[in-house]
């Protein structure tokens, strides 16, 4: 039976002090969200669900994953929100 060894844990890289400094401070830090942000509306939790399958260009869906994690928002709710919006905005067109 041969003898099983094991290379040590990888050990991750210092952070620069710029970024310990916007944690600290409660700003911009790697694994941070803002303070600003409002809390997520409850789900209403008798209305039935569908789930949506879109396709996107890559560089969009970056962008916008992105944009949600930089404001510590999800992406679903945004989603939610544009739709509930634009289909409100197209239905007052439609009932001129």
């Amino acid at each position: 039976m041969s003898k099983k060894s094991f290379a040590t844990a990888p050990r991750p890289k210092p952070l620069a002090p710029e970024t310990i400094d916007a944690y600290v401070q409660g700003g911009a830090g790697h694994d941070t969200t803002s303070k600003s942000v409002p809390e997520p509306q409850e789900k209403a939790k008798d209305v039935p669900m569908k789930r949506l399958s879109i396709d996107l260009p890559e560089e969009a869906h970056r962008r916008f994953k992105v944009a949600c994690a930089a404001t510590g928002r999800k992406m679903a709710t945004e989603l939610t929100a544009f739709i509930e919006q634009r289909t409100a905005e197209l239905e007052a067109k439609t009932n001129k």
